[in-house]
Formats: C-alpha cells, sequence, structure tokens
C-alpha cells in the first residue's frame, strides 16, 4: 500500500512539474514569414506598405508635390490591426527615397505635438523670443496620402478551409484640387487547412 501511495505520490509531482516547465524564448527574424495564423500580423503591415510606397516612388507622381502628409492607414478589417505600422512604415519609406524631392509635413495625428512644442515655446515666457519657432510658420500639405485595409472571409464547402483576403488600398489626392493623382491596391491572401 506505501508503495503504490509513493508511486501515486512521484507520478502527481512528474505531472506537476511537468505542467509547470518554464517556456523557451529565442529571438526570431522579425522580417521572417509568419504562418502562425491568418490574421494580417507585422510582416504584412510593413510588406505592403514598402511595396506600395515602392510603387509609389517608382511612379513618379510625388513629385508632382511639393509637400505631403500622410493620413492614418483607416482599417476595416473585423480584426484589431495597429496601422499606425503601416502608416509609419510609408512615411519613412517615402522621406527617405533619393527619389522623392518632396517634403513630408505632419499628419493630423502629430499635430498636436507640434501646437503644443510651438505653444511651450512662444506662451510660457521661459524662452528668449529671438530663438523660438514662430506660430502662423508650418507648411501646409499640398497632397494627402490617404490609406485603407480590408478583409474578406471565405469557407470552402467542406469546411475545412478558411481563406482570408486583404486589400490594402492606397490613393494620392491634390489637397487643394481634391482629385487623385495616383491610385493603387495590393492584395495578400492566407488560407487555413483543418
Amino acid at each position: 500500500m506505501k508503495t503504490k501511495l509513493l508511486q501515486l505520490s512521484l507520478l502527481s509531482a512528474t505531472v506537476f512539474l511537468g505542467g509547470c516547465a518554464s517556456p523557451t524564448i529565442s529571438y526570431v527574424d522579425p522580417n521572417a514569414v509568419n504562418n502562425l495564423t491568418t490574421n494580417f500580423n507585422q510582416n504584412d503591415l510593413r510588406a505592403v506598405a514598402q511595396d506600395m510606397s515602392m510603387q509609389l516612388i517608382q511612379s513618379g507622381k510625388m513629385n508632382k508635390c511639393k509637400s505631403y502628409t500622410i493620413s492614418p492607414v483607416k482599417n476595416s478589417t473585423d480584426q484589431y490591426v495597429d496601422t499606425s505600422v503601416m502608416t509609419n512604415a510609408m512615411a519613412d519609406k517615402l522621406s527617405n527615397s533619393s527619389a522623392v524631392n518632396s517634403t513630408y509635413v505632419v499628419s493630423t495625428q502629430e499635430m498636436q505635438n507640434q501646437v503644443d512644442e510651438l505653444e511651450r515655446q512662444n506662451q510660457s515666457g521661459l524662452y528668449d523670443q529671438s530663438t523660438t519657432a514662430k506660430t502662423g510658420k508650418m507648411k501646409g500639405a499640398q497632397c494627402r496620402v490617404d490609406g485603407k485595409l480590408t478583409s474578406d472571409t471565405s469557407v470552402g464547402p467542406d469546411g475545412k478551409t478558411t481563406l482570408v483576403s486583404y486589400t490594402f488600398f492606397v490613393q494620392v489626392f491634390d489637397v487643394q484640387q481634391g482629385a487623385a493623382i495616383w491610385r493603387n491596391s495590393k492584395n495578400i491572401s492566407k488560407a487555413k487547412t483543418y
């Protein structure tokens, strides 16, 4: 009886300790393809934003604008997507390209920080006014880059395959004229089979 009780105790301890095993943590390549889910992930965000930015740069249409801003990318999918990654990736690619002669000006999301800084310099009384940035001198954007992410999910007739298709749509508008000067889209599809 004692032997059986001891064996049962050892088995319970083994199961308990096995259940408490520490996970293994390791670094992975952030640019590697992630096939763990059909959700739109960080790799997808960067890839489509950089691809669309390259297409826009190669079109030469950005040079029709002296200055531009990028509106926050709209997420029209049914999942949470941090689209600021897409917006920032596009701003980085366009701003750092030697083929783009336009100047990036702050977006609506970045504007409040700019206004706060101008107010701090000009209204706090703490700064030598001959050294401060003056209000009313910011450049307006001649063009605006807009982006939208959509998705569509379909399930195969057997119920074992799910296909999720994403479309990233980008357009550039002349702000004064309200006219689109460039439009394009990029598609990504992911399938999951049970």
